[in-house]
């Protein structure tokens, strides 16, 4: 039978094999994928516990395993709550500064009254109970559920509690350990929400063309194949959205070839009767000859189209366009985006943090993360080409240029001091807009954004200004 127990915040474990993440070695890297994963949401239930305490809506579940209290339904409300208290340092962790700012206010009254959990506490002998309610609670989509599992969750729980074979799942989780093309934000963030039906479905259209019998078979030789580099390129796709269910679908064109997969082997009957050429021809036919009885100088049957007119190949597909102003274009520039030289290693991650932010949904981070990504950018153009990037002050100090005067004195250099035309015409839209002083880029509209709680920007118009300004920002990064 269960109980209903208050216990102390800090005897409380987060489960470290939560079906939303791979399994976790500690509570601080359960705590930094589950924000990872859904930072928005982990986000409001911090914000909602600091600004009307810990409400108790739904109880806690808790398994007892020994003296150990393992939460199990309830992982990020325990986690949340262990950083207000300072179990864990939230400075540590990637919390906006605005929630920083409340969890230092917290005072001891609020602290005291927030420290004692009720839960509903299960022995060990019923954690197939304790699985069902979980499964209804997360499993079956929003009508029955609080926060639905995501698709890597539910085929986790379908493996790991009914034993039923996962191998999209199985595949990815082997990716995220061996693969070498993608970041350590995306290993956190695709643990535990990746289309793994869109994976499931690939690999069932592939492994007969790699000379597999099995899609087992190919999971399991996942990561000696030497088809490694190919299956790694259509995961990544897969996980930035690029190969989607109708561009598998697509009858017209086979999605396979352009990850390095072989094209698809189909068998055409070499006539029109369906008879194998090398089937006798009045006995006459032979393996030994197959040219023998087939006619004078091999010449193909009248009325068999099939050895005149080879099948045409199949175009390739162009990709889509969109317009400026979409996010799905800032998508496609940010992934085209490969900024290389010395001091670029922020770049690359502030690139990696635009491309899983949706722009319509955080216009106001991805702003700030545009900002710090030509701010940084400038600085190492510069200090590559003899640019100054400070200048001086009163009583012999310094202070940084600002960063509209530094990327025009870049642009300067771009176009050998607007000499070089072509490179000018390149930037025009860049010239244009970081001239403006209303421009996103410029101090003033950060400290609007911070500061005045009327100022705020439209979606479609950081896509027109990034898709204007990108030359400038890619030319830096060269």
């Amino acid at each position: 039978m269960s109980e209903l127990r208050n216990i102390d915040l800090k005897d409380l474990k987060l489960d470290l094999f939560n079906y939303r993440t791979l399994p976790q070695k500690t509570e601080i890297d359960s705590i930094n994928t589950m924000i990872a994963i859904k930072p928005n949401k982990f986000f409001g239930i911090l914000e909602s516990i600091i600004d009307d305490g810990y409400v108790v809506r739904e109880l806690l579940i808790i398994l007892q395993k020994d003296n150990e209290y393992i939460v199990k339904e309830g992982n990020r409300r325990i986690a949340a709550l262990k950083l207000i208290h300072g179990i864990y340092d939230p400075n540590k962790f990637p919390i906006p500064d605005n929630i920083l700012e409340k969890i230092k206010k917290m005072d001891a009254l609020w602290l005291d009254n927030n420290k004692d959990i009720p839960c509903v506490i299960y022995e060990l002998d019923q954690s197939d109970a304790v699985d069902k309610i979980i499964n209804q609670t997360h499993g079956k989509g929003e009508v029955a559920s609080r926060d639905p599992w995501t698709s890597v969750a539910k085929a986790r729980h379908n493996r790991d509690k009914n034993n039923a074979p996962e191998f999209g799942l199985t595949l990815l989780e082997k990716y995220l350990l061996e693969g070498k093309n993608l970041t350590p934000i995306e290993k956190e963030v695709w643990s535990g929400d990746f289309s793994i039906t869109i994976l499931d479905e690939a690999i069932r259209v592939i492994f007969s063309r790699l000379n597999y019998n099995s899609v087992k078979e190919l999971v399991d030789d996942y990561p000696s194949t030497k088809w490694k580099n190919s299956l790694d390129n259509m995961m990544k796709a897969i996980g930035d959205g690029d190969l989607t269910f109708n561009i598998l679908r697509d009858k017209q064109n086979d999605f396979a070839i352009k990850y390095g997969f072989p094209e698809l082997q189909v068998d055409i009957p070499n006539n029109g009767n369906g008879k194998d050429d090398n089937a006798s021809n009045n006995g006459k036919g032979s393996d030994l000859n197959p040219n023998e009885g087939s006619g004078e100088n091999n010449q193909p049957e009248k009325g068999n189209p099939s050895e005149t007119n080879p099948p045409k190949p199949i175009p390739k597909k162009k990709p889509v366009a969109y317009p400026m102003n979409s996010p799905k274009h800032v998508a496609r520039l940010l992934k085209n985006f490969q900024p290389c030289g010395e001091n670029r290693q922020k770049v690359v991650t502030l690139r990696d943090e635009m491309k899983i932010l949706a722009i319509n949904k955080n216009p106001l981070a991805f702003c700030f993360l545009l900002r710090s990504m030509f701010e940084i950018s400038a600085v190492a153009y510069a200090n590559d080409n003899s640019i100054e990037t400070t200048i001086p002050t009163g009583n012999n100090g310094i202070k940084h240029k600002p960063l509209a005067k530094l990327l025009n004195e870049v642009v300067d250099h771009l176009t050998n001091n607007r000499k070089d035309k072509e490179m000018e015409k390149k930037l025009h839209a860049s010239i244009i807009e970081i001239s403006k002083a209303e421009s996103i880029l410029s101090v003033t509209s950060m400290n609007q954004l911070v500061h005045n709680p009327n100022f705020s920007v439209l979606p479609t118009d950081i896509c027109t200004t990034f898709s204007g300004i990108y030359p400038l920002l890619e030319v830096m990064n060269q």
